[in-house]
């Protein structure tokens, strides 16, 4: 048998698996072994079918678990004024939030620069994950001015930093910038999502404008197969002569 057709027959069958409810999102694939003996193929071309039902974003990999069906990407606006938890509801999603540090530190460059205040000058830190339904498809890193967030490192720093800007500091009407790029994950940030080093991500960052000064840096790496980006704009024509 040709092993192209092969390994598509088996792109099809796993896919067919998935349709019908077999293997419902979230669940864990068969290992390629029992994929193999169930099918009679081999692991070539049971691993070939896997990698293609990746590119067409019906399952995932978890590095060093296996391989899992994807749910429906995030949909996902990044000029949102409202918090991600909010998004997440209104779309029906589980999102979870693990705080993996917040802390002061000297301002890194970059950041320093759109703050506006010099490299020696601390600035605060908070770094997390988020999961959408179980998956770990966020990794956010947010530095935030001291002078403008007084006592931030003693709040609840694992839910929605949206409304503590908005609620607790009272930071209700801004202006975000926002940029967006393809990177590749490092080793760390692969590790806290759970994925090989190098998988393609969308970087995002998002800088909090108020009274036309920055107040806050956030900086977003999400899965590239895990959001939909969706944003909302209004064009007005004119008339040309």
């Amino acid at each position: 048998m040709n092993p192209l057709t092969t390994y598509h027959s088996v792109a099809v069958r796993l896919q067919s698996w998935i349709h019908s409810g077999e293997l419902p999102a979230g669940s864990q694939l068969p290992s390629e072994r029992r994929i193999c003996e169930r099918l009679g193929v081999s692991r070539v071309n049971a691993r070939d079918a896997l990698h293609l039902l990746e590119g067409k974003g019906l399952i995932y990999r978890l590095n060093r678990i296996g391989w899992f069906v994807a749910s429906a990407p995030f949909i996902y606006d990044p000029t949102r004024a409202h918090s991600l938890l909010e998004e997440a509801n209104t779309h029906h999603r589980q999102l979870d939030t693990q705080l993996i540090k917040a802390e002061r530190i000297p301002a890194p460059a970059s950041v320093s620069q759109k703050l506006a205040v010099s490299a020696t000058t601390g600035v605060l830190q908070v770094v997390r994950r988020r999961a959408v339904d179980g998956r770990w498809v966020l990794l956010e890193t947010c530095y935030f001015r001291e002078d403008r967030f007084p006592g931030l490192l003693q709040q609840n720093l694992k839910g929605s930093l949206t409304r503590l800007t908005q609620n607790v500091y009272g930071y209700k009407r801004r202006q975000l910038d926002v940029a967006i790029s393809s990177k590749l994950l490092s080793e760390y940030q692969a590790l806290q999502l759970r994925v090989r080093e190098g998988s393609a991500a969308l970087k995002l960052v998002r800088d909090v404008i108020v009274e036309q000064a920055c107040i806050a840096v956030e900086i977003e790496y999400w899965l590239h197969d895990a959001i939909e980006m969706r944003m909302r704009g209004q064009a007005t024509l004119k008339d040309t002569f």
